[in-house]
C-alpha cells in the first residue's frame, strides 16, 4: 500500500469532489450544514469531537473544516494551531456574532468568519468558493512556468508556493500567501483592498474587507521575525497595500528578473 506521501492528493484533481469536515456543537447545526454541503458537491464528514477530527485530517484529508465558535476561542489554541499548520486546509468559523469576535478569530489565523444568522446555504458556497479557487490556482500554477520573485531579503516561488526571507521559510497560511503574491505581482504599484479581494476571494464574495488588513498584519509579524529591522509592505490608508520602499533602497534591491525554476 502506499503510503500517504507517495499518492497524489485528492485536491490536486481537479474534478476529485471536494471534502469537508462539519465540526459544529450542536447536532441539528451539523446535519444542515452537512445537507448544504452536500448539495452543492462536497462530500462531507461530520463530528464534534477534536480527536476525530484528528484523525479525520490525516484519513480522510479534507480541503476546508467548518468550526463551531467554540474552537476558535484561545482555550482551543492546541487545535486551532494544528490547524494552521496545514496550508493545504481551509478553516471557517460559524457562529462568531460580534466584531471582536470575528476578529479575534482572523487575527488567529482563520480564513473565514461568519456569525450564525449566515445561512447554512451561504456557508456551503463560501466553502465552495474557497475551494475552487485554490484548485484553479493550482492548476494554473502546473501548467504555467514556476518562477522565484526576488526583492532583497525576500523570494517568492510561486510554483511552490513558498515565501522565504533570508533563506529561512515562512509559514504563511494559504491565504497569506495568495494575497501577498498578488502584491508582489504589481510591486511597484497600490493594489486596493477589493482587486486583493476580488483576486482571493471572487467577484461575489461580500463582508468586512478589514480581513485583508488582519491576514496582511498576520504575515507581517511572521517577515519581520526573520528581518525585524525590514520593512515588507506599506499600508496606503484608505486605499490598499503596497510592497516597502525597504524592498527597492538601491539598485541592488531591486525584483531580480522572474527566473523558471
Amino acid at each position: 500500500m502506499s503510503s500517504r506521501n507517495d499518492r497524489r492528493p485528492l485536491a490536486s484533481v481537479p474534478d476529485a469532489a471536494p471534502r469537508a469536515v462539519v465540526a459544529l456543537a450542536h447536532h441539528s447545526d451539523r446535519r444542515t450544514a452537512e445537507n448544504a454541503l452536500s448539495l452543492v458537491g462536497f462530500v462531507v464528514r461530520a463530528t464534534d469531537d477534536l480527536t476525530t477530527i484528528d484523525a479525520l485530517l490525516e484519513s480522510f484529508e479534507p480541503e476546508i473544516v467548518v468550526l463551531d465558535a467554540r474552537e476558535a476561542h484561545p482555550s482551543a489554541d492546541p487545535f486551532v494551531e494544528k490547524l494552521k499548520q496545514r496550508s493545504d486546509v481551509y478553516t471557517i468559523v460559524v457562529g462568531a456574532d460580534s466584531r471582536e469576535q470575528r476578529l479575534s478569530a482572523l487575527e488567529r489565523g482563520i480564513d473565514d468568519v461568519v456569525s450564525s444568522e449566515v445561512t447554512p446555504e451561504e456557508i456551503a458556497l463560501r466553502c465552495r468558493s474557497m475551494v475552487m479557487r485554490a484548485r484553479r490556482h493550482r492548476a494554473v500554477e502546473e501548467v504555467g512556468t514556476s518562477k522565484t520573485l526576488v526583492f532583497g531579503p525576500l523570494s517568492i516561488d510561486t510554483g511552490r508556493r513558498e515565501i522565504k526571507v533570508n533563506g529561512h521559510l515562512i509559514a504563511a497560511t494559504r491565504l497569506e500567501y495568495d494575497l501577498f503574491a498578488r502584491l508582489c505581482e504589481t510591486p511597484y504599484e497600490v493594489t486596493s483592498r477589493a482587486a486583493l479581494i476580488e483576486s482571493v476571494w471572487g467577484p461575489n464574495w461580500y463582508g468586512d474587507t478589514h480581513v485583508v488588513d488582519v491576514h496582511l498584519s498576520n504575515l507581517r509579524r511572521k517577515l519581520r521575525h526573520r528581518a525585524s529591522d525590514v520593512r515588507f509592505m506599506h499600508t496606503v490608508r484608505g486605499v490598499g497595500f503596497r510592497l516597502s520602499d525597504d524592498m527597492f533602497a538601491n539598485r541592488r534591491l531591486r525584483p531580480l528578473a522572474a527566473r523558471s525554476a
